[in-house]
């Protein structure tokens, strides 16, 4: 059965089809899916939201190659880490971790970097050929040495005096604002001075008007119903925000 190979990066398709080639000069029995290649550049946290909501679709066996990679080709290290049946490569800058930690009990490994690896490109020198090694047998034990990663917490929201601040954890091509919350407040709340329509769909609000909703990731989002959250209000992935208890001032 063949194996999938998974690629979320924030270099586009270009760098990526480099990468494929290279395993496919080793094996042809994969199948190759683009989960992004247009991450915000060197947007680590945003990386590890989309990986770790997109990797719990995919079968066990998936071998998913992740790299947003601002430190390449300094000291960090490269990694391969194994959870839930899945295999999570890139580098060791916390980008895996969320999506392992989804899956179950990550274990993980250093790899060891060739002398002739590009000090830019550690995507199609390192991790793409261990991929291919991983997609033909190779035991994991013997891909590198273990090894204790970096981890990356999405954090969590916490109640203040006037309402519940929250992280911005992913911004998505519509604009819509993710935040590191599993839940909908139960009161109505306004942002910047403006309120947000508690929801189940966009539909439901006006044209234009600002909401919340949870999303299908299971994390709530700002959005604007036919227009975009992060322009409106101005944010982007790591911004601090507080949804203010539209009670506390009324």
């Amino acid at each position: 059965m063949s194996r999938v190979i998974t690629f979320l990066t924030d270099f586009g398709p270009f760098y990526v089809s480099q990468m494929k080639g290279v395993i496919l000069q080793r094996t042809d029995d994969v199948v190759f899916v683009d989960i992004a290649t247009d991450i915000p550049p060197q947007d680590v946290r945003s990386g590890a939201f989309a990986l770790m909501v997109a990797s719990r679709y995919f079968p066990r066996g998936t071998i998913h190659i992740a790299v947003v990679d601002p430190g390449v080709g300094t000291e960090r290290a490269a990694i391969c880490v194994e959870s839930g049946g899945h295999v999570f490569l890139g580098p060791d800058n916390g980008i895996l971790m969320p999506a392992a930690r989804a899956l179950g009990s990550p274990v993980a490994w250093m790899l060891d970097v060739p002398d002739n690896a590009s000090p830019t490109f550690h995507g199609r020198d390192i991790f793409a050929p261990a991929a291919a090694e991983i997609a033909c047998g190779t035991p994991l034990r013997d891909i590198g040495r273990p090894f204790e990663p970096k981890d990356l917490d999405l954090g969590s929201p916490r109640v203040v005096a006037n309402g519940i601040e929250a992280n911005v954890i992913y911004v998505d091509n519509f604009g819509n604002v993710i935040l590191n919350m599993r839940y909908l407040p139960d009161m109505d709340v306004r942002l910047m001075g403006r309120r947000l329509k508690r929801v189940r769909t966009y539909g439901e609000a006006g044209w234009n008007e600002s909401l919340i909703t949870l999303g299908s990731h299971g994390f709530a989002e700002i959005a604007v119903n036919g227009g975009s959250a992060a322009e409106l209000f101005g944010l982007s992935t790591g911004d601090k925000i507080v949804l203010e208890d539209m009670s506390c001032s009324e």
